[in-house]
């Protein structure tokens, strides 16, 4: 009885060991889940990180191309007032010329006279 006896206990202890190890190798594999789950969050934390950075960088950048964008606007608006402004000066300056010619070339009993900004005629100014 006793070889049966150490045979049973020799197995016990076999089953008892191996329960022990079952239980260490569980608790590695969820000490390894565990980081794994961490170097997760981690690099989800370093991805979103970086996903905002090029986001704020992208929207200052769109800011800057705006505004560059307005100031060209600006700049060429001002630069039309500015030539409407000089156009209309010379269609101005056209019409009183050719008011000038127009009544100097009606006006047969003056010649070599030129009508100053009054109307009235002087002599030729060359």
């Amino acid at each position: 009885m006793n070889a049966a006896f150490v045979v049973v206990f020799s197995a016990g202890q076999q089953a008892l060991a191996a329960a022990r190890q079952a239980r260490q190798d569980a608790g590695t594999e969820t000490s390894r889940a565990r980081q794994g789950e961490t170097d997760a969050r981690a690099e989800t934390e370093r991805a979103r990180a970086d996903a905002c950075r090029e986001r704020d960088a992208l929207r200052e950048y769109h800011k800057a191309q705006l505004t560059a964008a307005r100031e060209l606007t600006a700049a060429e608006r001002a630069r039309a007032e500015r030539a409407e402004t000089q156009l209309e000066a010379e269609r101005t300056d056209r019409r009183t010329l050719t008011s000038h010619l127009t009544s100097t070339g009606s006006d047969n009993s003056h010649p070599g006279q030129i009508p100053d900004e009054t109307g009235t005629r002087t002599g030729r100014k060359d």
